[in-house]
């Protein structure tokens, strides 16, 4: 619970910090560009011995999009899985491509926390998603993502995001 309030914290001052330091910034640019997202989603985890897990997730993402094709974030997310309601919280640092408009590719170290005193564990997510626009502001955005982390375990996470440009 330490480590997910700690997570959770953390997430929020980056995203304030970005927005202070763009308050600041003068001129109509278009860049850079800050999104912050609430996402939701369904997880399986799939572990080498073959053992498998069904749940879902919750999370907030910020990213900030500081050159046409290149953009960087913070991504807090909670997990929690159906048979042992285990908890899981990650905190990563999501790199992101955008090849096109409305697409982003992104890849992010990060650590995910766990619940229950088992120790901490790196981890690393890649993943896809596409944008549809909604007004002028908010997005709606469907996202694949596969974690990998130690131990031979993988995550594949299917989640929509609803977020707010800014």
């Amino acid at each position: 619970m330490k480590n997910s309030i700690f997570a959770l914290s953390t997430t929020f001052t980056f995203i304030i910090v970005c927005g202070v330091c763009d308050a600041a910034e003068e001129g109509g640019h278009h860049l850079p560009h800050n999104h912050i997202a609430f996402i939701a989603g369904v997880i399986r985890e799939e572990q080498a011995d073959g053992h498998r897990e069904r749940g879902h997730m919750l999370g907030i993402e910020y990213t900030r999009q500081f050159h046409q094709h290149w953009g960087w974030g913070v991504v807090f997310e909670q997990e929690a899985f159906d048979s042992n309601n285990n908890r899981h919280g990650i905190l990563a640092i999501p790199v992101s491509y955008f090849p096109r408009e409305h697409w982003r590719l992104f890849a992010a170290p990060g650590i995910e926390f766990h619940d229950h005193g088992d120790p901490n564990k790196p981890m690393f997510r890649i993943g896809t998603g596409y944008e549809f626009a909604l007004g002028k502001h908010f997005t709606l955005a469907p996202e694949i993502q596969v974690d990998f982390i130690p131990g031979g375990i993988t995550v594949y996470v299917t989640a929509l995001s609803l977020g707010y440009g800014f």
